[in-house]
């Protein structure tokens, strides 16, 4: 069974990243720690979604607390509780920008939201699934938060001349990611905008998390 190639919308892709150009590849330094960079460091990749919203949900899962604090507040407070907020900056939101993308046609894209892509990588990485410790591969793996199997599946791809994937993010089954490798042919969409400390899409996904935006 061959794997699932995604059809892009034909509709943007946004990003969410730091001045002058949020669609730029990053710096070389910076690579090699995110879900599906190559494990090998030979390409960048640039993370995307479909829906603007989906940008904010993806990144501003950084700024939870982490479960240990949780569940030692948990344990001083009760059940009954309430948790503190935790705050998402001013100068976070300030220090970024909203780029928008088209890709080009005439590229191939994994589609990690088939079941027959997940069944096809089951028996074509079936070594490096053994190899991570791995029992199994479906979904929740595919999109979770193992990275060195994410990494491996980029790094798959990449070798068979596909230019990127296309998955649902693991915060919201309704939200459609992608995750574009160097080389792949993309237009630029207007200039980038800047995010208001009021921004829709931005206060939608703190909520989700129950974050609080400050207000410069």
């Amino acid at each position: 069974m061959p794997v699932a190639l995604a059809t892009p919308s034909g509709g943007p892709l946004y990003r969410v990243a730091r001045p002058p150009d949020p669609l730029a590849w990053p710096a070389r330094r910076f690579i090699g720690g995110s879900r599906f960079d190559d494990p090998l460091d030979q390409f960048r990749v640039l993370y995307l979604a479909e829906q603007r919203r989906g940008c904010f949900v993806e990144i501003l899962a950084s700024f939870r607390p982490d479960l240990q604090l949780l569940a030692r507040l948990q344990a001083v407070r009760g059940a009954s509780g309430t948790m503190p907020s935790t705050i998402v900056p001013a100068d976070w939101y300030a220090s970024r920008l909203v780029g928008q993308l088209r890709l080009e046609p005439g590229q191939r894209w994994l589609d990690l939201r088939a079941p027959e892509t997940m069944q096809a990588l089951r028996t074509e990485m079936a070594d490096t699934l053994v190899r991570l410790g791995l029992p199994d591969l479906d979904m929740s793996a595919a999109r979770g938060p193992s990275r060195d199997l994410t990494r491996q599946i980029a790094r798959w791809a990449f070798e068979r001349g596909i230019r990127g994937l296309a998955y649902r993010s693991r915060f919201a089954d309704d939200l459609d990611c992608w995750a574009i490798f160097e080389g792949a042919q993309f237009t630029a969409i207007g200039p980038p905008q800047p995010i208001a400390w009021d921004d829709v899409d931005m206060t939608a996904a703190a909520a989700l998390f129950s974050l609080v935006i400050d207000r410069a």
